[in-house]
């Protein structure tokens, strides 16, 4: 019976072959894997990872992974086939020292839930539990093995704590690109690493009921951090929103921290008490305003706002218009957002419909604003409007460095992020906390109000320096995102996006990165995905076929601090096009970098969404081609069927033309042969009456022709146009038709009718089923010899049935069974049977005869109709 293996690889040391060739570590471990798929069936290998020796540190790092497979033998014998590999790979146990270098290193991992313990071989490995190196990978392929000794879960052993890692937390925010939010992330990431927490930023996750904090359920964490000053509008900020709702749901086992925004119990009323920090803005809004007012006297005033639904706006507005209200001044509101661009566009247009009227001083909500608006003024403008006084909110460093250093409120942002951190990790050790912790803003008065001698260097001059340097290094790294930018747009495929992204990768020193891509864009973020690629440090890891990842078991194995390792700060980020979730990528990279990491995830974005759309565009254009290739089957074939149709509506045709001057040629010669006859002999009386014989011998003779010949006359008539058929209808008419054929033919003819006595069919259905009739009656009596001959209907469902049998001398040549079809081409001779073949088709009825030369002659004709259009 075959037991499933799991076997650890590893790989420190490089093997130079007796030909001269070195093997690196990788290629030792793809061999090692080649030569254990001819020992093992349904071989699988995880993902390599390279890590820090573990208990001989003089040596290289490891390059790990694990495979599994199905095993028939016993142990032993899967060590010795083990040991054999190893071998063929340069391994010398006999000369190398203990947990030293290894050319390749296979250990038993599990072999089944088998438990053993001999002095060569122990089962399970004695020391996979304290092995990060190779749980990792043994969890990437059995995300559910157990330790067969006690039942319990790897995942579950490798928590971060058994696992050698710290305390975990979370920050949920926008994005790292702002620098409102980075400022507060720095101050986050400083605490923690201090405090030796691992640190998880979350970015670009929609705010909303479906995917509130999505990845919640798969990154595994000790607490969580809002930046609520950021995700939380003002509607979505009452406890009685779905949104609110939702955050109870999803923290209720987490302690959760809201920074910019007071979510305590006393704040919102709620039950759930969030501790939060907040800092102080009214009063430093309103210091502001005096300044402006009192000190510069300025009475007219622009405020550009953020979004109408932001708490900070709102309260920032609210203070700026009591302000002016109070001094007797006037205003004039424009909301937009909280950027740059924002804040040009909204002064671009307001300066094109005042150019002669500027106001005394432009307020704007946030820095960003400020300094799109100081562009525009002293760019585009000039007299009376570079003379206006702007203004900002937050203090961010780019407002210290303008030309016009910018009048501001400085938020303590930094200092807000690391006490968020400090609060955090008190809740989660179960220590009390403040629920309301509140900061003091300052007023900063420089320059772009009006105020002169403000001289940044003499105060700022350090940061300022360094802020410098930094921007030096930053405009390098922006040339990189701009190249990666480019050449992403030209990219033609997944394998190209990775390359392109690659080579900026190494550019800019990230050394911890992943991808994973979505198999479909969905509308939320998925609980796994695709890794196509991923890098740690400088190995590079490309998937031909990509691998499918859990993210619960990726966050819990992956993405672990070890024991002796510092915190780490990764950052997850959700790569999305519009509405759709592409996938997401996640990294560790320094604080300066975020916002470059943040522009190439966009474009990774947007190029994977070309791509994927270009790919539908494919499929669909196959698609297309395909269904226009069969519609142009479809039309050929009906092509041709039209041309045979036209065709046989030809054949059909000429042969209607044929059967009509063959009947009016036997209608002439009936006359001829008969009435005309008949006419030349009484004709021949008259004359010899008007010689003189006596009219006693002539005129009985006379007298009979011209009768006979006015019944002849009659009965030609009356086959030419049946007018029983429009007085009588048709059952009256044939029992009429009959009792005739009766009484001149010397043919006995029983007819019969059975169900609803009213004809089912129409008036031209009529005349052909009597035409039917009266042709198979001149047919009896022209070559059956019968003596009787019975004509029946019935009248029954949704099918009138007709049967014409006589007892007269048959003919086998004439016998045929068909459904409706058109009449086929025979010899000249038949008019008749051709005439009553082409009438039972205009019926698309069946059409069948039975003929023998004992048994007479039997003609069927089955015609259906609908049973709406029949009588009751």
């Amino acid at each position: 019976m075959a037991s499933l293996i799991v076997l650890g690889l590893g790989s420190n040391k490089a093997y130079k072959q007796a030909g001269g060739r070195v093997q690196t570590p990788r290629e030792l471990l793809e061999e090692g894997a080649r030569k254990l798929s001819g020992v093992l069936s349904g071989l699988r290998i995880a993902p390599m990872f390279e890590t820090d020796p573990l208990y001989v540190t003089d040596q290289p790092r490891f390059l790990n992974t694990a495979a599994c497979g199905w095993y028939e033998g016993a142990p032993h014998e899967l060590l010795s086939a083990i040991h054999d590999i190893e071998a063929s790979c340069g391994r010398n146990r006999a000369e190398e020292r203990r947990f030293g270098e290894r050319t390749l290193d296979i250990d038993i991992l599990l072999f089944g839930g088998l438990v053993m313990s001999e002095p060569d071989l122990e089962i399970p490995h004695p020391r996979l539990a304290e092995r990060i190196f190779a749980l990792i990978p043994l969890l990437a392929l059995l995300p559910d093995a157990k330790d067969p000794r006690s039942g319990a879960l790897y995942r579950d052993i490798l928590t971060r704590r058994g696992g050698g890692g710290g305390m975990r937390i979370a920050l949920f925010r926008n994005n790292l690109y702002e620098e409102y939010q980075g400022s507060v992330y720095s101050g986050v990431r400083a605490q923690a690493e201090e405090l030796g927490v691992d640190l998880i930023c979350i970015q670009s996750e929609s705010v909303n009921t479906d995917s509130l904090f999505i990845s919640l359920d798969f990154i595994g964490v000790d607490g969580v951090l809002i930046l609520s000053s950021v995700l939380m509008t003002k509607e979505g900020f009452q406890e009685s929103s779905e949104t609110f709702a939702r955050l109870h749901r999803l923290l209720e086992d987490i302690p959760a921290v809201s920074i910019g925004r007071d979510m305590s119990s006393t704040a919102t009323g709620s039950p759930r008490n969030y501790p939060s920090i907040v800092v102080k803005n009214e009063e430093s809004m309103k210091s502001l305003m005096d300044h402006l007012i009192e000190v510069h006297g300025y009475r007219k005033f622009l405020y550009i706002g953020g979004p109408e639904s932001h708490m900070d706006n709102a309260v920032r507005e609210a203070v700026f218009k009591a302000s002016v209200e109070a001094c007797g001044g006037s205003y004039i509101i424009i909301n937009g957002g909280f950027h740059t661009a924002s804040g040009r566009d909204i002064i671009r247009g307001y300066i094109n419909a005042n150019k002669d009227d500027p106001p005394d001083a432009i307020i704007a909500a946030n820095d960003n604003m400020a300094l799109g608006v100081l562009e525009v003024i002293h760019e585009k403008t000039g007299g009376k409007w570079e003379r206006c006084a702007v203004t900002g909110f937050d203090d961010l460093p780019l407002a210290r460095m303008n030309a016009a250093a910018l009048t501001t409120v400085r938020q303590p942002l930094y200092e807000m992020g690391r006490e968020a951190v400090r609060m955090l990790k008190h809740i989660i050790e179960k220590k009390e906390v403040s629920p309301l912790v509140t900061i003091e803003s300052e007023v900063k008065i420089r320059n772009s109000c009006g105020c002169a001698g403000y001289v940044d260097d003499k105060q700022y001059g350090p940061s300022l320096s360094k802020m410098r340097n930094n921007f030096m290094y930053l405009e390098n790294y922006m040339q990189n995102v701009s190249y990666l930018g480019q050449r992403l747009i030209t990219a033609g495929s997944i394998s190209e996006i990775i390359s392109h992204l690659q080579y900026f990768l190494t550019s800019v020193n990230v050394f911890v990165f992943y991808l994973f891509l979505y198999p479909e864009f969905i509308p939320n973020p998925g609980d796994s995905g695709l890794l196509l690629y991923h890098r740690t440090h400088t190995i590079d890891t490309f998937y031909e076929k990509a691998l499918n990842v859990k993210f619960y078991d990726f966050f819990h194995t992956v993405i672990q601090g070890g024991a002796d390792e510092p915190p780490h700060a990764w950052c997850l980020y959700h790569l999305r096009s519009g509405a759709e979730y592409l996938g997401l990528v996640v990294y560790e990279v320094s604080d300066a970098m975020h916002p470059l990491m943040c522009s190439a995830a966009l474009f990774i974005a947007n190029s994977v969404k070309r791509l994927k759309n270009l790919e539908y565009e494919e499929a669909y254009t196959r698609k297309l081609e395909q269904e226009v290739a069969l519609r142009t089957q479809q039309i050929v074939t009906a092509n041709k069927k039209l041309e045979e149709e036209v065709k046989r509506r030809i054949t059909v045709e000429a042969e209607v033309l044929r059967i009509s001057e063959m009947e009016r040629l036997r209608f002439s010669l009936d006359l001829h042969d008969d009435i005309c006859q008949r006419l030349a002999g009484i004709s021949m009386l008259c004359r010899s009456l008007a010689s003189g014989v006596s009219p006693k011998t002539l005129l009985p003779d006379l007298s009979e022709m011209i009768d006979e010949t006015l019944v002849r006359t009659r009965r030609y008539a009356h086959e030419s146009f049946p007018v029983e058929l429009d007085s009588l209808g048709l059952n009256d008419a044939l029992g009429a038709l009959c009792n005739s054929f009766n009484k001149q033919e010397g043919c006995k003819c029983v007819y019969s009718w059975r169900g609803p006595t009213a004809s089912p069919l129409d008036h031209a259905q009529d005349i052909n089923v009597y035409r039917i009739i009266q042709e198979a009656l001149a047919n009896v009596t022209k070559h059956a010899n019968a003596s009787v001959v019975e004509v029946s209907l019935i009248n029954k469902g949704a099918q009138l049935t007709i049967a014409i049998k006589d007892n007269g001398k048959g003919n086998p040549r004439i016998n045929c069974g068909q459904s409706p079809q058109p009449v086929p081409k025979r010899r000249r001779e038949g008019l008749g049977l051709r005439s009553m073949q082409y009438r039972a088709h205009q019926l698309s009825a069946a059409y069948m005869i039975t003929s023998s030369e004992r048994q007479g002659t039997l003609i069927e004709i089955r015609i259906p109709f609908h049973k709406k259009d029949a009588n009751p």
